[in-house]
């Protein structure tokens, strides 16, 4: 098999460029942070690309979109110790990001139609718009007031795209919409444990679990949407819609 196809070869290099910069920015060493950190999601990107290019369609760009600007927060925030701006910066990137997560899990939802499993995906939604809510008034009033408004915006987004991926239930297969549905909560957490640690309190294993939980968020949405994509029964319902 291709080396860039070569799901195992990419997974292990994705995972040893995650603990490269686990160990990174547990140390201090922004040296290995600089190198590591930015081929997690190049790998990733690249594998996904490669393997889904046959079928490429409006949500495989978009998931490929949200892993473009990924990268450019993962390394906007590389810098955040320079430039606070650099956190900014970091902040829109990520936001894009989960926007174009947020619209390729609607474009699923949309391109089935209605489906079984309404109530479990209301209960899941209305779980992380609660959450997304009560964070954001305890979080709010302890940010300066010039980042309030983005920050708010910022945690709309990413409930958003939580509420995207549950309603996903019962339109498409079900491992695609666990491994999505996971990665969103594991992005939830990871965002979550960033913002405590840098505007409410410090934490212990902000280091390394903020780096953690982004890792398995990032890899489980880009595997939950090829299995979606790859599926012979996804590609098969693709060609008899086109012919």
């Amino acid at each position: 098999m291709e080396i860039r196809k070569n799901t195992a070869l990419n997974f292990t290099v994705y995972g040893l460029a995650t603990m490269g910069t686990v160990v990174g920015e547990t140390s201090g060493s922004h040296l290995l942070v600089y190198v590591c950190k930015p081929v997690m999601m190049l790998i990733l990107s690249s594998w996904f690309f490669y393997k889904s290019r046959r079928v490429g369609d409006r949500f495989t760009l978009l998931i490929q979109a949200g892993m473009f600007f990924s990268l450019i927060g993962d390394i906007a925030l590389m810098f955040q110790h320079l430039d606070d701006f650099n956190f900014l910066i970091g902040l829109a990137s990520f936001l894009i990001a989960q926007l174009c997560y947020a619209i390729g899990f609607l474009h699923n939802i949309v391109d089935v139609g209605p489906a079984r499993g309404g109530l479990v995906s209301t209960l899941a939604a209305v779980a992380l718009v609660a959450y997304g809510y009560f964070f954001a008034s305890s979080l709010i009033p302890a940010v300066d007031d010039g980042i309030a408004v983005p920050v708010g915006i910022y945690v709309a987004a990413i409930s958003l795209m939580g509420v995207m991926a549950a309603f996903r239930f019962g339109r498409t297969f079900m491992q695609s919409f666990i491994l999505t549905m996971m990665g969103a909560l594991f992005f939830v957490a990871s965002d979550s444990i960033l913002a405590i640690n840098r505007f409410l309190r410090p934490l212990d294993h902000a280091s390394w679990s903020v780096i953690l939980t982004y890792a398995i968020a990032q890899l489980c949405i880009a595997w939950g949407a090829l299995i979606h994509v790859l599926d012979p029964e996804e590609i098969r319902r693709k060609a008899s819609l086109s012919t």
